[in-house]
């Protein structure tokens, strides 16, 4: 049975609630509900993420009474740790995150690609003085996993 990109998100945001590397208060997935009308305030002095889906290309991967449409995505995983604390906790939370996604899948759902973690740029290259973003006091990595459905 084909899976739909709904039942695959379901899953993955199932998946990500279950991980314990960081503290649920401070795992971010985008667009979720605020907590109490207040936006998402970083922990000044703790490790904290933020998960986002994307999808690329889709391909038909088969043609039989209907064609099979096979969607690719990424699941971003954005860590951060306190800036001036060192990359070994953040690494450490990188290596967890790998661990944790690799060969997931479920029903027609499979990530099948973790990669070593990347630097995330800084978010505003062309910096106003008085404008301020709040994660200017972290540092970040970002880890992709590709996954595909059907």
């Amino acid at each position: 049975m084909v899976m739909t990109l709904y039942q695959a998100e379901l899953e993955i945001y199932k998946r990500i609630g279950q991980f314990t590397g960081v503290e649920k208060e401070h795992l971010r997935i985008e667009n979720q509900p605020l907590k109490d009308g207040k936006p998402f305030s970083p922990p000044k002095n703790k490790p904290w993420c933020k998960v986002y889906i994307q999808y690329g290309n889709s391909n038909v991967s088969s043609i039989g009474n209907n064609p099979c449409v096979r969607d690719y995505g990424f699941i971003s995983v954005q860590c951060f740790t306190p800036k001036n604390t060192g990359t070994i906790e953040m690494i450490k939370l990188c290596d967890q995150w790998r661990v944790f996604l690799q060969s997931f899948g479920v029903s027609g759902l499979e990530v099948y690609l973790v990669h070593a973690p990347g630097r995330i740029q800084d978010p505003w290259p062309l910096k106003q003085p008085e404008r301020k973003d709040p994660n200017d006091d972290f540092y970040g990595k970002i880890i992709r996993a590709e996954f595909r459905v059907n």
